[in-house]
């Protein structure tokens, strides 16, 4: 299991469980594993949960943006500690489910070693005593790509070609986000946002959405266009986003996928606001490559256009691919 697929797991594990407190109250189960597990991404998110990032996400955990948020940060937290990303594996288990009775004292023990190697002693009182009973467990299913629950509603489409593309989840109104859909002075300094969630001119959408994957590797919330050699209107795609206060605009990676012809070379750029001659930056992704592309946003953004384009015309060959921008999001600023 890869960094990204872990923390969507452990995300989607302790979201479904905190979905189903929430709905029946004070007749929930609590369970011993599953709260110990919140606990570790507290101490290790101290950040965000400073921030009330991770009590956002307990409150409203059906929320994309809450649930997104939490997951960037575990991301980074899981490729920067290999210890905490051995500990995270160990507490979800071998198989990446729910964490259950049984393991109940192993990820309590695992917590209090993490405390006490951040000397963040405060947080000692929500893990659960070596040795204590632990309660009835409720049962838990993940998978590592989707989540549903009654409190959120998605939409699919098919492509010609027999792509699905499922459509993210809206935040729901008790979302930081949910008033001023893409203001990043809501959300706390740092806050990573998908662009599949902020707003659009004309609500319109030219670029294809959901998770895709850049040369065998998945990425989740992607955006992609099909590219044609032989066709005018599929030699280049661009997609607009509105947005402000937000510093820093990154994607996990670019480059064609997996169905795409093997020797087309794509050119990705990024431009802000109403320039579309001068991007911020540009990358090329040559036949077989993927690229990390990322770059800090100029103050007063209030658009972001992403184009690709193929490199080269042939239209004798005509092929054609999808060129695909993994995991595009935004950095908020703050307040």
């Amino acid at each position: 299991m890869d960094n990204d697929e872990l923390a969507n797991s452990a995300v989607q594990t302790v979201a479904q469980y905190l979905i189903r407190k929430n709905q029946l109250g004070s007749a929930a189960t609590y369970d011993n594993g599953l709260e110990n597990l919140l606990v570790l991404f507290e101490v290790k998110l101290v950040d965000l949960h400073a921030d009330g990032g991770v009590e956002r996400f307990k409150n409203h955990p059906e929320s994309a943006v809450e649930a997104g948020t939490v997951r960037l940060h575990l991301v980074r937290a899981i490729g920067q500690d290999a210890d905490f990303r051995d500990q995270l594996v160990s507490a979800m288990g071998a198989g990446g489910g729910g964490v259950g009775k049984s393991r109940g004292k192993r990820v309590a023990l695992t917590v209090f070693g993490l405390v006490a190697a951040l000397g963040l002693g405060v947080v000692l009182a929500r893990a659960v005593t070596p040795g204590e009973a632990a309660p009835a467990t409720v049962t838990v299913t993940s998978s590592p790509q989707t989540t549903t629950t009654a409190t959120t509603t998605t939409t699919s489409t098919t492509t010609s070609s027999g792509t699905t593309t499922t459509a993210p989840p809206k935040p729901t109104s008790g979302s930081s986000a949910a008033g001023v859909p893409g203001d990043g002075s809501v959300l706390a300094k740092g806050a990573p946002v998908y662009l599949t969630e902020l707003p659009r001119p004309e609500d319109d959408w030219v670029f294809k959405y959901g998770d895709h994957d850049v040369q065998l590797t998945q990425y989740s919330q992607s955006l992609w266009f099909n590219l044609a050699q032989c066709n005018s209107s599929r030699q280049s795609g661009v997609q607009q986003f509105r947005l402000k206060n937000f510093s820093r605009f990154e994607a996990k990676a670019v480059g064609t996928d997996s169905t795409a012809s093997p020797s087309l070379a794509v050119k990705y750029e990024v431009f802000v606001n109403d320039d579309t001659i001068n991007p911020v930056i540009e990358l090329v992704a040559n036949p077989g490559e993927a690229k990390p592309l990322a770059v800090d946003l100029p103050p007063g953004t209030f658009a972001l256009t992403l184009r690709t384009s193929l490199t080269t015309a042939d239209k004798s060959a005509c092929k054609s691919g999808n060129a695909v921008w993994g995991s595009p999001h935004v950095i908020a600023a703050g307040r």
